[in-house]
């Protein structure tokens, strides 16, 4: 796993990872990255597959003006190694020319978790809306790139409607995706809590749901 960056500048309000990384809305590179990244591939066997990244997405804002995640890619690909992204933005599109020269290696995953961009502007403030992100799976795959979707997290009350969600994984296999993954939101005490701010019509009952879940490694289950 590989995260160029510390904190994420989505601000998504399920982010789990606020809980844990101080001044997370606030995004910074890694310090000396790509020295470290040298040093540590050579401990890491030849076609092993690795991931970028969970905690912070690595087309977080700043990167388009760092290149540092494009620097990542084109370090790990030129070594050999197999290579899934997962993000939320767009900015993926600007580094086809280095995704398109290693086929059968790269596969991007892309979040998209509603088509309501009224829902998605309050659940993932600082990310492209929807639409912009089906184009770029569109785009991917149109160049050769394998593309996953991921519907992750079905929130309660907030994007589980099932004809939303039937309209949404249609238009995910129309855009050419290959794959779908998605599972329930996981509720921590600081992401709960901004979903029910965030969502008033519905907290209530949404907190009340998860006061009656079981508790597994720091999260709530349904």
């Amino acid at each position: 796993m590989i995260h160029p960056y510390t904190g994420c500048g989505h601000r998504c309000l399920y982010c789990y990872a606020t809980s844990y990384i101080r001044d997370h809305g606030r995004p910074r590179p890694k310090e000396d990255l790509l020295r470290r990244l040298t040093r540590d591939l050579r401990r890491v066997p030849q076609g092993a597959l690795i991931e970028m990244s969970t905690s912070s997405d690595p087309y977080t804002p700043p990167e388009e003006s760092l290149g540092l995640t494009r620097s990542v890619i084109r370090e790990v690909l030129s070594r050999g190694y197999a290579l899934l992204i997962t993000t939320k933005s767009t900015l993926v599109l600007r580094d086809l020319d280095i995704l398109t020269r290693h086929p059968g290696r790269v596969v991007v995953a892309i979040t998209v978790t509603t088509l309501d961009r009224g829902i998605a502007s309050l659940l993932e403030p600082g990310a492209p809306p929807p639409d912009e992100r089906l184009r770029a799976v569109r785009a991917l795959s149109r160049a050769g790139v394998p593309v996953a979707v991921r519907v992750d997290p079905i929130v309660p009350y907030v994007n589980d409607d099932p004809d939303g969600i039937e309209r949404l994984v249609k238009a995910i296999a129309e855009a050419g995706a290959l794959q779908v993954t998605s599972s329930t939101y996981k509720a921590r005490y600081d992401s709960l809590a901004r979903i029910a701010r965030s969502f008033p019509e519905v907290g209530g009952r949404l907190v009340e749901l998860y006061r009656g879940g079981e508790r597994v490694g720091g999260y709530t289950y349904l």
